[in-house]
């Protein structure tokens, strides 16, 4: 389902008028309930995409709105440890850091945390504390936007062609009140409305509350025989990769 569809009704934000009994142009047509409902519908199209990266079993989520089809990154390498990837690329999670230490060459480098530093008994400030780490399996320290990269390169590296190489999982476009009407979420098509049902629940705990409780239920199920939107979501996200296991066809002679 797309974003905003007027003319013939069929948007997610025509599906908040009629959840929400508002009717049509209800929300359109209010400048700043539009704008409300916009910023719910944001926040659970993120909550979206959060669950099927949570059901991650091999099946990798991307909005596929997005121009770039794949998320990633080289960096140039200095001898700085400190990687930070832009804002504008919208990370949620790194999913995986290669690095060359002559340009040519990647090693999947695999994470590591102050915990596990402090177990080794490494100072962070030690200049010497890259000899602890072996070049042909570095180490990363996720941190906020980024990394750090154990270990860094010197500037004989630097001067080869060093690089750093990353890809991630990012955020889903966001809607707007404008130029965004053709947006549809980034997950599968029998859960976009995932995002109608979350922004008018958001609507009703606010001013309809009977009917807020009866929107839960569709989301989040009732612990019984109504899974809800949210666990189906989840279940199918965590069955999209394709199995071993293939259909066995029966004949008369092998029943």
């Amino acid at each position: 389902m797309q974003w905003n569809d007027t003319t013939n009704r069929t948007g997610l934000i025509q599906d908040c008028e009629d959840i929400t009994g508002l009717n049509a142009t209800g929300i359109t047509g209010n400048t700043a309930l539009f704008q409300q409902f916009t910023r719910w519908a944001n926040d659970w199209n993120k909550k979206g995409a959060n669950y099927a990266l949570l059901a991650f079993d091999g099946h990798e989520f991307d909005d596929p709105g997005y121009s770039t089809t794949l998320p990633s990154g080289t960096f140039t390498g200095t001898t700085n440890r400190d990687y930070n990837l832009d804002s504008s690329y919208k990370m949620l999670k790194i999913k995986l850091v290669n690095v060359s230490y002559d340009g040519t060459t990647y090693y999947p480098a695999t994470p590591i945390d102050s915990r596990e530093l402090l177990a080794k008994e490494l100072a962070v400030k030690d200049p010497n504390i890259d000899t602890h780490f072996d070049k042909t399996a570095p180490k990363y320290d996720l941190i906020a936007n980024g990394f750090k990269l154990y270990p860094k390169f010197s500037s004989a590296e630097v001067s080869a062609g060093a690089k750093v190489y990353v890809e991630f999982f990012r955020a889903p476009r966001e809607f707007a009140t404008s130029g965004t009407n053709d947006y549809e979420p980034g997950f599968d098509l029998q859960f976009h409305r995932l995002v109608s049902l979350g922004a008018s629940y958001e609507y009703c705990k606010l001013y309809k509350p009977e009917l807020a409780t009866r929107l839960a239920i569709d989301i989040y199920g009732n612990g019984g025989n109504i899974k809800g939107l949210l666990k189906e979501m989840q279940d199918w996200y965590s069955s999209k990769q394709p199995s071993q296991r293939r259909m066995t066809f029966y004949t008369e002679s092998n029943k």
